[in-house]
């Protein structure tokens, strides 16, 4: 069987099809970072420019070290009773940094069943049927980088506000300018955001540097179980929910907890294994060898070369530690 093609438009093809739409619907994936959260940021101030109805709907809360982004814009979360109706009348519902509709779990048979014309605008690789219109970028350093880009094909004007999210989201997903796509022109466009008002040292203490002392104290219980294998190529780190119920913490304070795992020496690969109340996700990291997308894959996720995610219905935490060692195991096999 021949697999859907999928249409993949350029900038002036999706300001197009905005421009003919009134009623837009904003949505991202599960457990949003600053990259899909500044996007959308971006993307509504940039929409409501433009005269649209803009809202913003995502399947899970924002985490508390972005909120800060809540102040003009109202980030909703989903609730079937008040947002179906939502999506059903929608002109156009976009998805910012995904490309898998089960990414949105269940809001998605409302936002995949709409009339509504759906758009992916996103960074990652491999994206799959769903939407109408694939504004697919994965040498972009980021799906804010993607959303500047349409910005300037539009010849709008960079607000302080579109700034404000577009660097946001360009910061936390360049892992603050130091991952392999953090490009000259990454920088440059950096620039320019300062230049319109954006605050680098206050954004960068509000996400990174303004930490509750539990998140702390169950940084120190991660780090503490970190396991090495085959030669310290390898590192494993765990989060139970024992670990959360003990600190008083969530899923969401261990964002960002993955990169710990590659700055110990000789390391090439790292994965952090946290444990859901209906499963586990698995979060991958590479230093540059190896690329975690193919791996990620394998266990029904995906990504980027140097950074993958994948979750997993398996309740057993042990099982699935046992199987992604063994699959790191292999990459030294190759």
């Amino acid at each position: 069987m021949t697999a859907p093609q999928l249409h993949h438009a350029g900038n002036e093809e999706v300001l197009a099809i905005l421009a003919e739409r009134q009623r837009i619907v904003l949505t991202t994936h599960p457990n949003p970072d600053g990259d899909a959260l500044g996007s959308e940021y971006a993307m509504y101030h940039m929409l409501t420019g433009m005269g649209k109805e803009v809202r913003i709907v995502n399947i899970d809360p924002m985490p508390e070290n972005l909120r800060f982004l809540n102040g003009t814009v109202d980030y909703e979360t989903w609730n079937p009773v008040e947002h179906e109706e939502l999506l059903a009348r929608a002109d156009a519902i976009i998805a910012l940094d995904f490309n898998h509709c089960d990414r949105m779990r269940e809001m998605g048979d409302a936002a995949c069943g709409s009339t509504a014309h759906r758009i992916v605008i996103d960074h990652h690789l491999e994206p799959q049927p769903f939407a109408d219109t694939y504004l697919s970028v994965p040498n972009a350093s980021s799906t804010a980088e993607i959303v500047y880009d349409l910005l300037e094909a539009g010849a709008m004007e960079l607000t302080r506000e579109i700034a404000l999210g577009i660097y946001v989201g360009l910061m936390t997903d360049t892992g603050s300018f130091r991952f392999d796509r953090t490009t000259p022109r990454v920088h440059r466009i950096a620039a320019r955001l300062l230049e319109h008002g954006v605050d680098p040292l206050d954004i960068h203490r509000k996400i990174f540097d303004d930490y509750p002392m539990n998140r702390t104290a169950l940084l120190g219980r991660v780090l503490a179980g970190i396991e090495q294998h085959f030669d310290g190529r390898v590192t494993i780190l765990s989060v139970t929910r024992q670990m959360f119920e003990d600190t008083g913490t969530t899923v969401e304070d261990v964002e960002n907890v993955v990169n710990y795992g590659l700055g110990i020496r000789g390391v090439e690969v790292t994965a952090l294994i946290t444990e859901l109340e209906d499963g586990h996700k698995i979060s991958f990291r590479s230093r540059g060898k190896f690329s975690v997308n193919d791996i990620a894959g394998e266990f029904g996720g995906g990504g980027h070369r140097l950074a993958a995610g994948a979750r997993l219905d398996d309740p057993d935490g042990e099982t699935v530690r046992e199987k992604v060692i063994g699959r790191f195991g292999r990459l030294f096999q190759q």
